[in-house]
């Protein structure tokens, strides 16, 4: 094991989240998990229990979903970047198929169902913990109507979308590439 060691307070994403181990109680270290890997992970300071605590990327999907051309976007509802603008979307849960929660999200935020057309890219960013499986959708059945976590609900084309006003700067790629290949 690297003898470097710092305190849980040192990971660059946590902000004191999460402070002991979850096997034993002890004090959690950042530091490196085995010896020769580069990577920093939260480890048990107890040597006899040797946990690992990985904070894996978490899995995010979202569709630019086309409803006669145009883009279905929503304004957020909730921090984060609240009032913002997004396409639908949210988290993969654990076990699920990305695509299946892909359509069930969109069909939970506007309760359209869709047929996936395309894979649109996926997106992430350093020291940003989300990872955005982004497709492009069309609607194949249903009224759009909102749920709570949004506030608004407009239809564009993708030339009217102005960058600055959506919450992500996943959102912002995936919108990129869209203009890309729908002047293809």
């Amino acid at each position: 094991m690297n003898s470097e060691s710092f305190e849980f307070q040192d990971h660059p994403y946590l902000k004191n989240n999460i402070k002991y181990c979850l096997t034993c109680g002890s004090k959690l270290i950042y530091r490196s998990w085995v010896e020769g890997d580069s990577s920093k992970q939260l480890c048990c300071s107890n040597s006899n229990c040797n946990y690992v605590h990985f904070l894996d990327p978490k899995l995010a999907t979202g569709v630019v979903t086309l409803l006669d051309k145009k883009i279905i976007l929503l304004k957020r509802a909730y921090n984060p970047r609240k009032d913002y603008w997004t396409f639908p979307g949210g988290f993969v849960n654990r076990g699920e198929i990305v695509e299946q929660a892909a359509k069930r999200e969109v069909f939970e935020e506007v309760g359209l169902k869709i047929e996936i057309k395309s894979l649109l890219g996926v997106y992430s960013f350093d020291r940003e913990p989300t990872v955005l499986v982004a497709y492009v959708g069309i609607v194949v059945d249903g009224i759009p109507t909102i749920n709570n976590e949004s506030t608004d609900i407009k239809f564009v084309l993708s030339s009217e979308i102005k960058l600055d006003e959506l919450a992500f700067e996943t959102t912002k790629a995936a919108i990129n590439d869209f203009r890309k290949i729908e002047t293809t």
